[in-house]
């Protein structure tokens, strides 16, 4: 046996990624690098055994949790393998350790894996464990889907205000393009968003707000108070059954946002949460839209939808509340009660980033399908009208290239597609001038 080393340094607290490795949708996500299928069985208490087990659920690893200090360290001791139900001890594996450890550095956190391996699994390890160690990651910083706010020449200024709002926040990266306004790149407490000066075309509105947890009644205020500024309340902060102090606010951008006095721990540690309002034409179909989500996205968990009881006559049976998380990221959704028109648009879309052009087509495909609509460039429409881009990783690669005419020549082959296909990018990166 040898040890392995593997770290990888992420954006977040040490709580959110402690969950992302060990949450059963999250883990299932990351360990499908090493199988698909992968599943943990165990009470996840110190000195309790644990089962590896693959897809079908009678072979893997026997295990057992040698050490567990919430937030910061995981040991697993491996006992041997499982093989058609039945625990095998007889192998080299016996006494082989598997080590996490999160330490808290500038930005973030360090996750460390160390682990025992044979000869003839090291280069197997050494090939996957740092692609495992991404998709924790990805999960992690919340990545997956990325907002993307269509603003009117106002991305620079409306960055630099939300980033000076929330800790672990920063501008990560502003483009300026000749005769048309800037796309930023920006973090907000430690999660990604985009902001592009696009014009006039389209106005943000409160089908799609954020949802912020605070945890404290001096913090809850002071971002209320920053938010409504220059702004306009639509719910007045106060007191409400699920929160001490909770209100609306449309902020000077024309941007809505749900602050509420809460718990991280009950937002699965993710500070900032999409919320969809389902209203107008769209009200009824918030429960039918995350059931199609929950066909199309991986690592799918809805934790509870609340429905409106016989005492809301014009509600009744519809969504109050849900609670689902799509790839390990935490959304919100209801079926507004009030009689309001607020549709979903392309002010404010969701950017799903896809590795390939077989995810770009397990997204685009089923989201077209059945009421929903192509656009250009990646853009669509699912059946309720919620606008989603489908990007697949190289698009950005390939337009940032610094040999300005292959990127020009990726542009102009971008501007002529609906679905990215990314074939024809690189074809249009490599054609010789």
């Amino acid at each position: 046996m040898k040890k392995h080393t593997f770290s990888i340094h992420i954006h977040a607290t040490r709580e959110r990624v402690w969950q992302t490795l060990w949450n059963d949708a999250t883990y299932r996500l990351w360990t499908a690098i090493f199988h698909e299928g992968s599943r943990a069985v165990s009470d996840w208490q110190e000195g309790s055994k644990i089962l590896f087990l693959g897809p079908d659920g009678v072979n893997g690893m026997s295990s057992r949790i040698a050490r567990l200090i919430p937030n910061e360290h995981m040991s697993f001791e491996h006992l041997g393998e499982v093989k058609n139900g039945v625990e095998d001890f007889s192998g080299n594996w016996s006494g082989a350790f598997e080590n996490y450890t999160l330490r808290t550095v500038p930005e973030g956190v360090e996750l460390e894996v160390a682990l025992d391996a044979t000869d003839e699994h090291a280069e197997y390890f050494t090939a996957t464990f740092p692609k495992a160690l991404a998709c924790v990651k990805e999960i992690a910083e919340c990545r997956k889907i990325v907002p993307f706010i269509w603003f009117d020449h106002q991305s620079e200024a409306a960055a630099a205000f939300y980033t000076a709002l929330f800790p672990g926040s920063e501008i990560r990266r502003i483009q300026r393009n000749e005769g048309m306004g800037a796309l930023v790149e920006f973090t907000l407490s430690g999660q990604p968003f985009t902001a592009l000066d696009g014009g006039p075309h389209f106005k943000l509105n409160p089908a799609i707000s954020f949802y912020v947890t605070c945890e404290s009644e001096s913090e809850t205020d002071a971002l209320w108070t920053a938010l409504a500024e220059g702004g306009k309340v639509l719910v007045p902060i106060a007191k409400f059954p699920w929160s001490e102090k909770y209100g609306w606010v449309e902020d000077q951008f024309g941007l809505t946002w749900q602050v509420s006095w809460g718990k991280l721990s009950e937002v699965g540690y993710q500070k900032i949460i999409p919320f969809l309002s389902f209203s107008g034409n769209t009200r009824g179909k918030a429960e039918s839209t995350i059931q199609l989500y929950s066909t199309i996205f991986k690592g799918v968990v809805v934790d509870g939808i609340l429905k409106y009881g016989p005492e809301y006559s014009e509600s009744a049976g519809l969504v109050q509340h849900a609670q689902f998380q799509l790839h390990g990221q935490l959304f919100m959704a209801m079926d507004d009660p009030m009689v309001t028109d607020f549709q979903f648009n392309e002010a404010l879309s969701l950017v799903v980033n896809c590795h390939d052009q077989q995810e770009v087509d397990g997204y685009w495909n089923p989201l077209t399908a059945n009421g929903g609509a192509a656009s250009r460039c990646g853009w669509l429409k699912d059946a309720a009208g919620v606008s989603w881009q489908i990007i697949p990783t190289a698009l950005p690669t390939l337009l940032s290239d610094p040999d300005a005419a292959k990127a020009q020549r990726v542009a102009a082959a971008m501007m002529k597609m609906e679905k990215i296909e990314v074939g024809k990018l690189w074809e249009a990166a490599n054609r010789q001038s």
